[in-house]
């Protein structure tokens, strides 16, 4: 029954008003904690509205499982709520308009700043209320200065979460970055000329692409390593033949691989590795730009 159904969602918001709520702002004060309560309210009526005729809820009875809204990000007059509901995940974005908070849209999966856009949300917000939501914070260390250029390119053009360091290897030498840049993918070329061909003029790449069922190690001499936030990795030392391949480090962090090929990093092995997992741990700690 209907009515039944109303009685339990009531039951399960209070029950749920008194849970925890976990948040990206480390220093909560009382206008904050009253904001984020009217946004959970807000947020689990839509879903008992949205998903209270599926299977969650069985017909003419009262569903054991109840919405739970797991975390908020407010950012300016938006709000971005990530919650589950069983088995099922996900996020819902709203906006404070005249003191009332307001669903703008709801999905199972993760929203993307595309997607906002097209809501009405300015992609630069979009984006911010996305990065802080996954760790970025508002003292946030500036990026590189190499990839200052590049990156309101990869802002505009791309859904990844773009991960780029904070501190980089001085060269002698002037760095060419060449993109490649679509809505799921990003590819960065390092050249040591502007239109560089061949191996000679290669400097190396950083990437990002949608994560592979399987990782298989490139080579024996692929080794895992821990990097920042206990994030798994894997690195590749330079192979040297007729000519000498890259360092590599990759991790996988929100279904996508993340990759940072150089040349001519360290003097021996041991240099060679520390270098790249300090250049790994300066994007994974900066947080997605």
């Amino acid at each position: 029954m209907k009515v039944s159904r109303l009685v339990g969602y009531i039951l399960s918001l209070t029950i749920l008003g008194t849970s925890p709520l976990l948040t990206t702002i480390t220093h909560p004060n009382p206008a904050f904690a009253e904001e984020t309560s009217a946004v959970k309210k807000v947020v689990l009526l839509d879903l008992f509205q949205r998903l209270a005729g599926i299977s969650l809820v069985p017909q003419g009875g009262v569903s054991s499982i109840t919405p739970e809204v797991t975390k908020i990000t407010l950012v300016e007059s938006y709000a971005l709520a990530n919650w589950q509901w069983g088995n099922g995940r996900g996020e819902t974005v709203l906006i404070n308009q005249n003191e009332q908070w307001r669903v703008i849209v709801g999905s199972s999966g993760v929203l993307t700043p595309s997607t906002l856009v097209q809501y009405g949300i300015p992609r630069d917000l979009a984006r911010k209320l996305i990065n802080y939501d996954k760790g970025a914070s508002e003292e946030q260390p500036p990026v590189s200065d190499l990839f200052t250029t590049i990156l309101p390119q990869l802002q505009q053009q791309t859904d990844v979460l773009i991960l780029l360091p904070s501190q980089f290897p001085s060269s002698k030498e002037k760095i060419y970055l060449k993109s490649d840049i679509s809505n799921k993918n990003y590819l960065i070329r390092l050249s040591l000329t502007p239109n560089c061909l061949s191996t000679e003029c290669d400097f190396g790449f950083l990437s990002a692409e949608p994560v592979n069922s399987v990782y298989y190690p490139r080579n024996w001499f692929t080794k895992e390593v821990t990097l920042a936030q206990g994030i798994q990795g894997y690195f590749t030392p330079k192979l040297c033949n007729a000519s000498c391949t890259p360092s590599i480090i990759q991790w996988m962090w929100e279904d996508r691989t993340y990759r940072i090929a150089l040349k001519g990093i360290g003097r021996d092995g041991l240099e060679e590795e520390a270098i790249m997992v300090a250049i790994a741990n300066s994007a994974i700690e900066a947080g997605p730009r």
